[in-house]
Formats: structure tokens, C-alpha cells, sequence
């Protein structure tokens, strides 16, 4: 019997010998695992964890991490919205085993920025009766989706043009527009349209502010008022230049000049006071006194209106005998257009002898 208690005694204790290792075993074991899991860390920069609509996003550049990564998923920015990618991390433990650890990573694609709205111009001055379509006005897009549709009714990826006037009546109206993109982003714009009188008699009045050599077109409103701004040229008065309100009487294809020059398209307000583009050494359209265009913009005559030939040439074609002219000083104000930048001409150029804004077909700044 003691033989037998002994013998039991030391199965037992072997029993417990081989648990306690067992159990140390599991127990380092575990302690590798948990020390290699413990070793995965991401790190993520919230501020990254934002994407741009219909822009190129890589999550990579917001999160910080140790061990071997694979991104389960992509974010698609052609999608507004939040999206879920997971990181799956690994490493091995130093039994050799791969221990895994997983991060959800939510990313919120956001469209920050609206429709665009290109205007041709601020402002569209045109004579009654004439259509003005919205092509020749406005562009508008989106920088993702590209060109928005016009529509009455404003929806997602449309635009719409409000308060466009009746151009059969005379008179000026703001011009509203409103675009929204696919995604909901609101933006607007404005323009304005002025309808003239084209039916009238003398459908402009010019004014010439002698003091800042500008030159304002007014067309007829329906009141019969000359108070719609139509166009601006910039112009060189002179010394004789006269003060006063006068009304053109003849028109010149070409006129001779004081000085053994020409002018074309010469239109005479009073006496010897014409306007007429800047002279010309002999009635030839490449023979320009170029000296003379760049003073343009500056009191550079003994006293007539010079103009480049475009502008001269638009007064000859559009402004009947009979035209009001004023001439004023108003060092301060040039006109409710402004006053143009004028155009000069490079003096070393083979071209300087014509005039850049001459239609002409033969004209070498055209081609």
C-alpha cells in the first residue's frame, strides 16, 4: 500500500508537472502573439481623411502604420459620399506565426466646389430687334462634370437665365443666372443687356471729354433719351478742339489734312474740326504717319477727333449726318465705359505702316 501511495503520488505530481508546463507554454505563446498584435499600430491624420470630388485621393498619404499593410477597397471620388476601406496589418510573432490586425478607415468624399460661370462680358449692348443668344454670352461648367445643360427649371446639372429682355423694346435689364452642379453646389452670375433704339432717326449721340481724349456712344432709350452707354474709343483732341454741342454735316472716304496728310473715313463736326483716323502720308492704306498712332489716348492734333480706324469707321457706318456731338471737359470721369487701353504699335515692325485695326483684308497685323 505505501508502495502504491508513493507511485500514485508521483504520477500525480508528473500530471502536474506537464500542466504547468503546458499551461507556461500557452501562456508564452500567447504573451508572443499578444506582444507582435500589440506592435501593429495605424495612426491616422483625420485631416486627410477627406476626398475631393472627380480628384485622384490615395489613403496612403493619411495613415501612419507598422508591419505589412493591404487595403481591402479604393475610395471612388466620382461618388459624393462616406466610403469604408479596411487596412488589414501583419507581422510575424517570433514562433513564426502571422498575427493580423484590422483598422475600418471612413473617407468622406466632398464636392467643395461649384458650377462655373464664364461671361463673355459684364454687359451686351445691341440694337432693338436683335436676338442675343446665350451662346454668344455665357459658358457655364462644371470643372468635373464638364458643360451644364440650360433648363427652365433649376435642377442638378442644369442652369437657367432669368430677366432676359423683351429686345423689340428699348431699355436695360440685369440678366440673372444660377447653375447648379450634379452634386447640388449653387452659384450664380450677372450680366446686363441694353437694347437701343435702332429705328430712331439718329439712333446715337456722341460725347467727347476733351480733357481725357475718350469718346462715349449713347444709343436711344425708349424714352427717346440717349442714356444707354454703347461704346468707348479712345481718341486725341488738339489745342483748337472746340467746346460745344454740334451735329456731323459730310462725310470723306479719305480727306486731305492740314500738313500734306490724309484721313480716312474723315466725318465733319464744325468747320474744320473732323473726326478721322490718324493720318496717313498719301491716301494708301500702308502709308500711316505711325509716329502719330501711339499718341492716341493723348491731345497729339491741332484740333480734330482722331480715332483708330476701326472706331472711326464705326462711326462712319452706323452714325447718320446729322449726329449729335458734345464735346465736354470732365477731368475726372472719361464716361460710363471707361476709357480703353489703347493700341500702339512696335515702330521697328515692317508692319507699322498700317493701321492694326484696319479690316482690310491686305492689312499684315491680321494674318
Amino acid at each position: 500500500m505505501k508502495r502504491t501511495y508513493i507511485f500514485a503520488g508521483t504520477a500525480a505530481a508528473l500530471v502536474l508537472t506537464a500542466a504547468a508546463g503546458f499551461l507556461l507554454y500557452r501562456h508564452e505563446y500567447h504573451s508572443a502573439w499578444q506582444e507582435t498584435y500589440d506592435s501593429l499600430v495605424c495612426s491616422i491624420d483625420e485631416t486627410k481623411m477627406t476626398a475631393e470630388y472627380g480628384y485622384p485621393y490615395d489613403i496612403e498619404n493619411a495613415v501612419r502604420y507598422t508591419g505589412d499593410a493591404v487595403f481591402e477597397g479604393t475610395v471612388d471620388t466620382s461618388t459624393v459620399g462616406e466610403q469604408t476601406v479596411t487596412l488589414h496589418l501583419s507581422a510575424k510573432d517570433r514562433h513564426d506565426r502571422e498575427v493580423t490586425r484590422d483598422w475600418p478607415l471612413t473617407v468622406t468624399v466632398r464636392d467643395t466646389a461649384s458650377a462655373l460661370i464664364w461671361l463673355k462680358d459684364t454687359s451686351f449692348t445691341i440694337p432693338s430687334g436683335t436676338e442675343l443668344p446665350l451662346s454668344e454670352i455665357l459658358d457655364v461648367a462644371d470643372r468635373v462634370d464638364g458643360p451644364l445643360v440650360y433648363s427652365e427649371t433649376l435642377t442638378p446639372g442644369t442652369y437657367t437665365v432669368t430677366g432676359m429682355p423683351d429686345t423689340s423694346v428699348p431699355g436695360t435689364a440685369k440678366v440673372a443666372v444660377e447653375a447648379c452642379d450634379r452634386n447640388g453646389n449653387l452659384t450664380s452670375g450677372q450680366f446686363t443687356v441694353s437694347v437701343y433704339n435702332a429705328d430712331a432717326e439718329y439712333p446715337f449721340r456722341i460725347r467727347i471729354n476733351r480733357e481725357l481724349n475718350n469718346v462715349t456712344i449713347y444709343g436711344m432709350d425708349s424714352e427717346g433719351e440717349y442714356s444707354i452707354p454703347v461704346k468707348a474709343m479712345v481718341c486725341s483732341t488738339g489745342a483748337a478742339t472746340p467746346l460745344g454741342t454740334y451735329r456731323t454735316d459730310v462725310q470723306y472716304r479719305w480727306r486731305a489734312l492740314f500738313g500734306n496728310v490724309y484721313g480716312q473715313y474723315a466725318i465733319r463736326i464744325v468747320g474744320n474740326i473732323l473726326f478721322h483716323s490718324v493720318p496717313y502720308y498719301s491716301m494708301s492704306l500702308d502709308d500711316l504717319e505711325y509716329e502719330e498712332y501711339n499718341k492716341l489716348g493723348t491731345a497729339a492734333s491741332m484740333g480734330c477727333i482722331r480715332l483708330c480706324v476701326r472706331d472711326v469707321k464705326w462711326i462712319y457706318d452706323n452714325c447718320p449726318l446729322g449726329t449729335e456731338v458734345e464735346l465736354y471737359d470732365d477731368p475726372d470721369d472719361p464716361g460710363p465705359l471707361g476709357k480703353p487701353v489703347p493700341i500702339t504699335i512696335d515702330l521697328t515692325s515692317p508692319n507699322r505702316g498700317w493701321d492694326p485695326t484696319d479690316p482690310d483684308p491686305a492689312n499684315p497685323w491680321n494674318s
